[in-house]
């Protein structure tokens, strides 16, 4: 029996690409694996950080050192950014972004010398999926790839190809309307640049939204992360019309100093993210923000970092992501000659954590009492279920059955999220 366990390391695209992989090989005659030992180890992997490619190449020695007479293949970002350092790893096989579509025949050609495909990543995005292995309520649909932005820290483009490319709208209904079938109550809606989905075809997001508003059903859509510039009026209007829409977006700050924004290459300012968030707060109060920061990136001063502390006081995240600059070879920001000591990098992160923390906390106090549509994804303990509500939000409640909706009232907050007794089931 071939069984391969697939390892994935990234973004919402990666994963939808490694569920891609999964189904192709499954009707190849593979069988998938969740855990324990496999015929052949499948690691997507990342390269948005110097951490993520770290992390990655842990993984994989001590993949080597656990299993040493495995067959790895090595695919995803790094191994599309640094074939010959990923075929140093003792891989059997590297692959680059765009051979993930022909997994099957890359698998099933393998012998026992190292080979390397690595083309560049170009092509419509015509890719179907059915589901996710890796979750069972939850499923997400790539609709866009490529990136044609030129933030000067960013080697995502570098891997992914400079050219925005979107899946048409008939290929993203009908894989829809499939994973609706199917039972996934959570679709979530992504792309390596998905704020720009239907540039190169003449549309908008805002479109490929309003053809979901005609399809009734038990479910919701979530959207992944957007860029301030690509949200407009049509955009925020389809959260006005379309109730299945999550009130949640990740939105990415990176910095609240506009000095910073703009050697970054950002194409927005400070007073344009807080404009956008006003925008979708006028819609919902609640509207939940989640983002990226990166600290220490070259040129930021104390006062540019204080900034940044003044936005995260103003916007009220529920969720921040805290990310050390760390120079990308390749990019432009990796030769500016005045880079922070990791002294004060470290210093400001620390500071920033703290600060997220009073944010996210300070956001969930807000919705103590307040009545939420929670789709149960695990269990704590016997009796115990976990899962997320509309605004991105863990709640922990008393329940029975996985993958249905209860409504739910919280109660308290926990670590990371609160506590809630249930109403009834949705």
């Amino acid at each position: 029996m071939r069984t391969v366990r697939i390892i994935t390391f990234g973004c919402k695209v990666n994963q939808y690409e490694s569920e891609y992989m999964a189904e192709q090989l499954e009707r190849a005659g593979f069988v998938i694996i969740p855990e324990g030992e496999a015929s052949y180890y499948l690691v997507n992997s990342c390269a948005v950080t110097e951490e993520a490619e770290k992390k990655v190449k842990r993984f994989v020695k001590g993949l080597k050192k656990e299993h040493p007479n495995a067959r790895i293949i090595l695919t995803g970002c790094y191994a599309q950014l640094k074939p010959e350092e990923a075929k140093n790893l003792g891989v059997n096989l590297v692959l680059g972004v765009k051979e993930k579509r022909d997994i099957v025949k890359y698998i099933s050609n393998l012998n026992g010398k190292q080979e390397v495909f690595v083309s560049e990543a170009d092509g419509l995005v015509y890719e179907r999926v059915k589901g996710s292995f890796e979750e069972r309520t939850r499923a997400y649909i790539k609709v866009e790839d490529g990136c044609d932005n030129a933030c000067a820290y960013c080697v995502i483009r570098l891997a992914r190809g400079r050219k925005v490319r979107s899946k048409p709208v008939e290929v993203f209904l009908q894989e829809f309307l499939e994973m609706l079938e199917e039972g996934y109550k959570e679709i979530v809606i992504t792309g390596v640049n998905l704020g720009k989905y239907g540039k190169d075809m003449g549309l908008k997001l805002a479109d490929l939204l309003r053809e979901t508003e005609r399809y009734d059903g038990d479910y919701r859509i979530r959207l992944s992360s957007i860029n301030v510039e690509d949200i407009d009026e049509d955009f925020l209007e389809a959260f006005s019309r379309n109730p299945r829409l999550c009130h949640h977006l990740h939105i990415s700050l990176q910095s609240g100093s506009d000095k910073v924004l703009k050697r970054m290459g950002r194409r927005y300012s400070a007073s344009d993210f807080l404009r956008i968030v006003d925008g979708l707060r006028r819609i919902d109060e609640d509207f939940s923000i989640t983002t990226d920061i990166i600290v220490g990136f070259p040129g930021e001063t104390d006062e540019d970092f204080e900034q940044t502390l003044r936005v995260v006081d103003e916007v009220n995240f529920s969720r921040i992501h805290v990310f050390r600059f760390s120079p990308r070879p390749g990019t432009p920001a990796s030769s500016f000659l005045d880079q922070v000591c990791e002294e004060k990098k470290r210093e400001r992160m620390e500071v920033l954590k703290a600060k997220a923390e009073e944010s996210s906390k300070r956001y969930r106090e807000k919705t103590v009492g307040k009545t939420r549509i929670v789709l149960a994804e695990g269990f704590v303990s016997k009796g115990v279920l976990v899962g997320y509500d509309e605004y991105y939000v863990r709640h922990e409640f008393v329940g029975e059955k996985l993958g249905r909706f209860y409504t739910v009232r919280v109660k308290s907050l926990c670590d990371g999220g609160v506590i809630s007794c249930r109403a009834d089931v949705v």
